[in-house]
């Protein structure tokens, strides 16, 4: 979503407004979310372990800049009725096997798990982009035991293409290579 494709402005901020939950464009100060979700040891037990703050605020630093250039769209998400965000989702560029894909992952609070929050955000951020014909093709990678993480891939129509290895923040982890096709 760029500047000119926002459906809505809150405050100067893109808002995306699906049923159940509202999905924002992350800003500046959002970067207290992630660093919230990726130092904490249970969130961050599939990719490899908590993230440094300073490695944290340069990947949220780059992902807005990614998405000033319409590469990126970093979405918070805000469940309705609830003033704080219960997580995020983001496709991204990605590299994978010597070549640039739009990867998309997402992170949900533990005290908003198990609602099926992160399961209607994928699908809202996939429908939006393949309304918008944007990124072509989305690439998952889930660890190959984070069963709630695939079954999100599943659930939203991913093709499970294979297990393979994949490097996240200087770690190698084992992934299931998930696909799917927009448009």
């Amino acid at each position: 979503m760029t500047a000119r494709e926002c459906p809505a402005r809150t405050n100067g901020t893109c808002v995306y407004h699906p049923d159940g939950m509202k999905l924002e464009m992350m800003t500046e100060e959002d970067v207290e979310l992630r660093i919230r979700e990726e130092t904490d040891p249970g969130m961050m037990a599939e990719l490899g372990g908590p993230r440094s703050r300073e490695d944290i605020e340069r990947a949220h630093a780059r992902s807005l800049a990614l998405a000033a250039e319409g590469e990126c769209w970093p979405l918070k998400v805000i469940p309705d009725g609830s003033t704080s965000p219960a997580g995020e989702v983001a496709i991204f560029p990605s590299s994978h096997d010597g070549e640039t894909v739009y990867e998309i992952g997402w992170m949900i609070l533990p005290e908003f798990q198990n609602r099926g929050i992160a399961s209607q955000a994928v699908r809202e951020v996939l429908e939006k982009a393949r309304a918008e014909r944007k990124f072509g093709q989305v690439h998952a990678f889930p660890a190959v035991t984070n069963g709630p993480s695939n079954k999100i891939c599943e659930k939203n129509g991913f093709t499970n293409l294979r297990e393979c290895e994949v490097e996240f923040a200087g770690r190698r982890l084992r992934c299931n290579h998930w696909r799917i096709y927009l448009f």
